[in-house]
């Protein structure tokens, strides 16, 4: 009994092949940086969870209604929304119009991607003045039912504008470059 050679080949069809990505040039330091920020927005993510839950079932066990529980979900919330910008911009994760793509080649994409980065940047980098801005002006103001420090929540659109910006300013000098198809299921 002989076996048979179709059987031992595997099928080129249903064989799994990596599909070909454009590489990452994205410096290390961002990339683990970019990690640091999806863990604190995973964080975030868990803590909103969390606090939903916490809230619904306070509606049906009065004992356990606190009313920090709601302002934990809010300001997790934006710490969520603040936190991943830079990894957004980083990872071609932003909107984009991407109609232009499609219709600039060559050396006109290339500005297009160049002038968009910047602008990015620029709006990121009066972002964090902003920040800077509102973390001078409020030192002492405190949240109404946990008592966070203000200054501590506005340190989240400093930190991600920040991130933001400087992966924006990156991006600038890899305008050149094909970019990445965003996948949010495989955020690295």
């Amino acid at each position: 009994m002989s076996a048979d050679p179709e059987a031992t080949q595997a099928d080129p069809a249903t064989s799994p092949e990596p599909e070909a990505r454009p590489q990452r040039h994205e410096p290390r330091i961002l990339r683990l940086w970019g990690s640091v920020e999806l863990a604190i927005a995973s964080l975030a993510v868990v803590v909103i969870f969390l606090s939903v839950l916490w809230q619904v079932i306070s509606r049906y066990v009065p004992a356990l209604n606190w009313q920090g529980v709601s302002e934990l979900a809010n300001y997790s919330f934006i710490v969520l929304t603040f936190i991943t910008v830079g990894y957004l911009i980083g990872n071609n994760g932003h909107i984009v119009i991407q109609i232009i793509d499609y219709v600039a080649k060559g050396r006109a994409l290339t500005v297009v991607k160049a002038i968009a980065a910047v602008c990015t940047a620029v709006i990121c980098g009066l972002m964090v003045w902003e920040a800077i801005a509102l973390i001078q002006a409020y030192p002492d103001r405190r949240t109404a039912a946990l008592g966070i420090p203000m200054w501590f929540l506005y340190a989240f659109p400093l930190v991600g504008f920040l991130s933001g910006a400087v992966r924006a300013i990156v991006r600038i000098f890899l305008a050149g470059q094909p970019d990445e198809f965003f996948d949010a299921a495989e955020a690295r």
